[in-house]
């Protein structure tokens, strides 16, 4: 079993690699910059919304095998296949991925002034077609490479920056409430839960494949061994939220005018100097990748298998997945982040009571039926 044991970490590992990408370097940021003082009420509400909820959801899926379909059951064949389809839109070229691309640019764009937004983005997307070339490789690609790259260049960094300031996180004056409830609706716009509608397939299959080939039916085992998947991923979200949250508060003063997707990457350029914005930057660039390949590997398989049933071929379709991304990517972050507002607002809500009910539904059948 100490084999499962480690591809459980290493799955968790591939979770948080999948989820922190785009948003989730350019928002925890945002909110420290924005609230100051009042940060960690607003950062309470942060992780309730993008950390716990998305991992009920991960888990939840993880109870339905998985299966999309088995999993929105209730809401019937035609309602499941519209929602599935608005969640690909946003999520995918005209929405996340796009936005992913914009992130990575203004980490680079700190070092790198004078570097081209739109050279920078085709070879962005070039490079995330390669490597979502080959989906059997996602997970292992995802928990032995891209983790370890973003995790520790991320830590560096938030490190480097609570030493190196030397001034005080401004007051503020905001209510509790409004910090928590803010807080809470931005990580709305990480659509993390969304997500665990669709990502959850190669978790739950590397989990599934790490057991003994006796026990891989055996449902209790991969409930128990995907909850853990599912804590080790949220844990790190976490402690990595939280630091950017902090940093983003200690340096809030220093980061007016600054843009919101390059905060993170100014942020190392005033603590630790010159020398570390390539650094800082290649890991923003690394972190985003890491997310963006996965969720354009999703969306082309989603095009492909459900939409054209499998009639065109998976490499065309991807082709296309990253031109599109491509040429949403010139709209910017704000834009896009403005345009995804709207919707999510309205959707997260819902999906939210949705995860809830399953879950219990699940749990009260089982303990039904034992």
């Amino acid at each position: 079993m100490k084999n499962v044991f480690r591809r459980v970490v290493v799955a968790g590992f591939a979770i948080f690699a999948m989820l922190f990408g785009s948003g989730n370097i350019a928002f925890p940021p945002i909110l420290g910059k924005n609230f100051a003082s009042g940060w960690t009420i607003a950062n309470l509400g942060w992780l309730l919304a993008a950390v716990a909820i998305p991992m009920f959801g991960y888990f939840g899926s993880m109870l339905f095998e998985a299966d999309t379909e088995k999993y929105m059951k209730p809401l019937g064949k035609h309602v499941t296949a519209l929602f599935m389809l608005l969640v690909m839109i946003m999520v995918g070229p005209f929405g996340v991925s796009a936005r992913c691309v914009n992130v990575a640019f203004g980490g680079i764009n700190v070092a790198m002034p004078d570097c081209p937004a739109l050279l920078f983005n085709i070879i962005f997307c070039a490079v995330t077609m390669l490597l979502a070339w080959n989906p059997g490789k996602l997970v292992q690609l995802m928990g032995t490479i891209f983790t370890p790259l973003k995790f520790g260049g991320v830590a560096i960094v938030i490190l480097a920056a609570m030493f190196m300031a030397n001034s005080d996180i401004p007051a503020t004056e905001f209510p509790a409430s409004k910090a928590f409830v803010d807080g809470f609706e931005m990580g709305y716009q990480t659509m993390d839960l969304v997500t665990a509608f669709f990502l959850t397939a190669p978790i739950y299959m590397y989990i599934r494949n790490a057991l003994p080939e006796a026990e891989r039916s055996n449902k209790k085992l991969l409930i128990k061994f995907s909850g853990w998947a599912c804590v080790v991923g949220g844990v790190l979200l976490a402690v990595v939220y939280t630091g950017l949250a902090y940093i983003g508060a200690k340096y809030s003063a220093q980061l007016s005018g600054t843009p919101d997707e390059s905060l993170f990457a100014k942020i190392a350029d005033i603590s630790m100097g010159n020398f570390a914005t390539i650094f800082v930057g290649i890991v923003i660039a690394v972190g985003c990748l890491a997310t963006n390949i996965a969720i354009t590997s999703m969306f082309t398989d989603y095009v492909h298998k459900t939409l054209l049933k499998e009639k065109f071929n998976r490499s065309v379709i991807l082709l296309i997945t990253c031109a599109c991304t491509l040429g949403m990517s010139l709209l910017g972050f704000a834009k896009i982040c403005s345009l995804m507002a709207m919707v999510l607002s309205k959707l997260y809500p819902a999906l939210i009571v949705f995860v809830i009910a399953r879950v219990t539904y699940y749990f009260a059948t089982a303990k039904k039926n034992a």
